[in-house]
């Protein structure tokens, strides 16, 4: 497979100044300046402005999908920070207790939307990215410390005690721009992550199976009754299976994680029904219309989007092949899944959303399809039963 540091371009990060002084050039240099391959992220710089200088409103990014991660330098760092280093200089009695300030970095992000990838592709860099502005903002305040020590220390007794102090004051010199990560959105274990994609490659093959069942059931019914009764049962028949399918998968997944509510029961149920019903409505679309031959290749195709994508890399980082399931339902029966389950980051309302677009429209491509091979094989039928009995004659 393709090597994905190739694609983390694709992952947003927005970086947002608050402070405007000496530490924020220094915040922004350092992403600027960051190491090329996988330590490059697609960076957004934003102003303060665009938030209403509320640090807060910055996660609506992080908690909507717009943005992996935001880093926000907090505003006045640099005053401070100088007020510390002048308080030291300027002071001629010894420090009592060691020196603490609140982080200036925040780091927002949601480790839910895709563990394997938060924590390998969009951490590092910019942990990469916060040291080397820490690193040469350290540098600076050292040496404007040292000169200004170096001026004013008028004498051994005062030059003990600022030198005192400077130990009190360490942490700040050595690393003036720590972190503070937030992870808004906590992922859900693997072990849940998996066991959602196997039960939903279950359902795609129970569907299958039924479906398969179905039309073998009625193809001995097409020659003698009207084609109206045969499409209303197969409609009121997949709708029939697919809530019953649905409602058993439901049940013993929830008792198997240990969910005992009522409503969260009625939506997971309700949103699996949704999803066998778009299972079904794509195994009747290709097995009508391409056979046998056309539902092998679909399951296939299904099983490998199902197992590869969102599993371990997020669809930006992953090969061509599987970023195509951000348009395919496949996608979004996972998501909404997980959401359901484990409250993992998912835009639950497009999730629903593209499937009904999905269903209604394979709905009315099946109907059609339907309408015509039916008619075509009663067609055919009524022709070869005209021909036995002419040849009887």
């Amino acid at each position: 497979g393709q090597n994905p540091s190739r694609y983390t371009g694709n992952l947003d990060v927005t970086i947002v100044n608050y402070d405007g002084d000496i530490a924020g050039n220094y915040f922004l240099n350092a992403f600027r300046q960051s190491a090329p391959g996988n330590q490059t992220l697609n960076w957004h710089y934003k102003d303060s402005s665009d938030y209403n200088n509320d640090i807060d409103e910055t996660k609506y990014d992080v908690e909507h999908g717009k943005s992996w991660a935001v880093v926000v330098l907090r505003q006045r760092t640099t005053r401070r920070i100088n007020e510390t280093v002048f308080t030291l200089i300027n002071t001629s009695r010894t420090l009592t207790s060691p020196f603490t300030i609140v982080s200036p970095i925040v780091v927002f992000y949601a480790d839910g939307r895709n563990s394997f990838t938060v924590n390998n592709y969009v951490l590092p860099p910019i942990k990469s990215a916060i040291a080397i502005a820490s690193a040469k903002y350290g540098q600076m305040l050292r040496s404007t410390l040292l000169q200004n020590l170096s001026s004013s220390s008028d004498s051994s007794s005062n030059r003990s005690v600022q030198l005192l102090n400077t130990f009190q004051i360490g942490s700040l010199l050595i690393n003036p721009l720590p972190a503070q990560y937030q992870n808004l959105h906590p992922g859900s274990p693997f072990v849940g992550q998996l066991a959602t994609t196997l039960g939903y490659i279950y359902i795609y093959l129970i569907s299958a199976m039924v479906v398969g069942g179905t039309l073998k059931f009625l193809s001995q019914y097409v020659t003698k009754v009207h084609w109206i009764d045969v499409i209303v049962f197969r409609i009121l028949n997949g709708f029939f299976q697919g809530f019953i399918i649905s409602l058993i998968y439901s049940l013993i997944v929830l008792w198997l994680f240990g969910i005992h509510s009522g409503s969260l029961f009625m939506r997971y149920w309700m949103f699996n029904w949704l999803s066998s019903m778009v299972f079904g409505i794509i195994i009747v679309l290709f097995t009508t219309n391409l056979g046998i031959l056309g539902n092998s290749i679909l399951t296939v195709f299904v099983i490998l989007m199902l197992a590869g994508s969102t599993l371990q890399l997020a669809l930006e980082l992953s090969h061509p092949f599987y970023r195509y399931g951000y348009g395919l339902p496949l996608y979004h029966i996972i998501n909404g899944g997980r959401h359901l389950l484990f409250n993992s980051y998912s835009n639950f309302g497009l999730n629903v959303g593209v499937l009904l677009a999905y269903f209604s429209t394979l709905w009315l491509l099946a109907f059609a399809t339907g309408i015509f091979w039916i008619k075509r094989q009663q067609k055919k039928a009524a022709q070869q039963s005209e021909q036995a009995k002419t040849e009887k004659k």
